[in-house]
């Protein structure tokens, strides 16, 4: 299929058949054909665009049971074609699901959700419909992995942090000497952050935010019973968001006794 309009035409086509599911296709005379996706609204495409579709395989046809007419639906390879042309061509794009964020103060900071295991544990699902993660763990995560970031932290910790070698000299690719004022206290708070939660959990946080690392292979390098980390996972992060939001203290407490009106403490 040649030409930028007729790529633009079946994006369009292809998405409204996207909203509406199967809708019936008549004849529409002069080389066209009618996709009816209302009861008063219809799209008029050429004939020959349509067949090309329907070969490329992004159209599948089908009969009505009832009234025994044609009916046209957007098929998956046209549903990832559309996808793909709106990423820009990128193949990697169709898999994206970006969003714009703000974290610590920093806005417009751009995330790729598909890309992140708290953001599908964050996601409804499962057999009582409800997402294992908060919103307040997913936020405390991408805030550790905004700092990783920021502090240019990829090249001083290994991918299995380890606890006794801590950033804190700063060292690896970029030493202290050639990092920002902004990357110096983006490590400063990621050391906090780890010190906050243990030692005992730091090291999960580390993989899971920073590295991206599925559940399934962190549970197989620590030698973990399956479906542990979530577990962990959810315990770490609450720790987590416990240090960037802690509560508020306790109002003072009065001190109670039982005695009369006129009880004195021995002296």
């Amino acid at each position: 299929m040649a030409g930028n309009s007729l790529a633009r035409r079946a994006m369009r086509l292809l998405g409204a058949l996207d909203r509406h599911g199967a809708v019936p296709v008549t004849d529409g005379g002069a080389g066209t054909c009618v996709l009816h996706l209302t009861d008063i609204r219809a799209v008029r495409c050429p004939a020959a665009q349509f067949e090309a579709m329907v070969r490329k395989g992004w159209l599948d046809l089908s009969a009505c049971p009832s009234t025994g007419r044609t009916l046209a639906s957007v098929s998956n390879d046209g549903l990832t074609w559309r996808k793909r042309t709106m990423a820009g061509g990128d193949f990697a794009g169709q898999h994206r699901q970006v969003t714009s964020t703000a974290i610590d103060g920093q806005s417009g900071l751009i995330r790729n959700n598909a890309e992140s295991p708290l953001a599908r544990l964050a996601r409804p699902g499962g057999s009582r419909g409800g997402a294992w993660l908060e919103q307040s763990h997913l936020l405390a995560g991408e805030r550790l992995r905004s700092d990783f970031e920021f502090g240019q932290l990829a090249a001083s910790v290994s991918v299995s942090w380890d606890p006794a070698r801590t950033v804190r000299d700063g060292g690896g690719a970029k030493g202290r000497q050639d990092l920002s004022d902004r990357a110096l206290d983006a490590r400063a708070r990621f050391n906090r952050a780890l010190d906050a939660v243990g030692p005992e959990l730091a090291g999960l946080l580390v993989d899971v935010c920073c590295f991206l690392k599925g559940l399934e292979q962190v549970e197989l390098e620590r030698k973990w019973p399956r479906r542990s980390a979530k577990v962990v996972l959810r315990t770490a992060l609450e720790a987590l968001d416990r240090h960037y939001n802690p509560p508020p203290p306790d109002a003072p407490r009065r001190m109670r006794h039982w005695g009369g009106s006129d009880y004195r403490p021995p002296m």
